[in-house]
């Protein structure tokens, strides 16, 4: 018959077991999600800017219905900066009549950090145009220094 300390004992190992088990296969589940969230899909288009290609135009069209909502979202999922030059952005509406209205601005920080930026619409936007999103170039950059940016398509949100 085992005694009260051998009971206790793989009681002990038993819980030690199952702890580490059910946390490892929580962790993979963490990972994987998180992996997902990060993986930009084959048939998501990313936009890129970069110190030769500063703006990136995406036309409106009438079903975003871009009037009603209040922000203009910017993600960006992917940056290449070694320097850690500074990386700013400003967002304006452009008419159809081709005058761009700004909207605001974002920077990254930590510069090579990515991340979900909003500003405000400002009631400015309407349902026809274009938002431009613009690399504002960094005072310090050189040639051949590289910022590369990925944006996703840009949203409108009520947040």
């Amino acid at each position: 018959m085992p005694t009260m300390l051998q009971k206790l004992s793989f009681l002990i190992c038993l819980t030690a077991i199952c702890l580490t088990s059910c946390s490892g296969q929580t962790l993979n589940l963490v990972n994987s999600e998180a992996t997902k969230r990060n993986t930009v899909s084959n048939d998501e288009k990313l936009y890129y800017l970069d110190l030769n290609s500063l703006s990136v135009v995406q036309p409106l069209s009438q079903h975003e219905n871009a009037e009603s909502n209040r922000f203009v979202q910017v993600e960006v999922v992917k940056v290449v900066n070694p320097k850690l030059l500074p990386v700013a952005f400003k967002v304006y509406y452009q008419t159809m009549a081709n005058e761009q209205v700004y909207l605001g601005s974002f920077g990254l920080f930590p510069s090579d950090n990515p991340g979900k930026f909003i500003v405000a619409t400002q009631g400015k936007v309407k349902n026809e145009g274009a938002i431009v999103l613009t690399l504002v170039k960094p005072d310090k950059s050189e040639a051949g220094d590289v910022v590369q940016v990925g944006v996703r398509k840009i949203r409108f949100v009520n947040n």
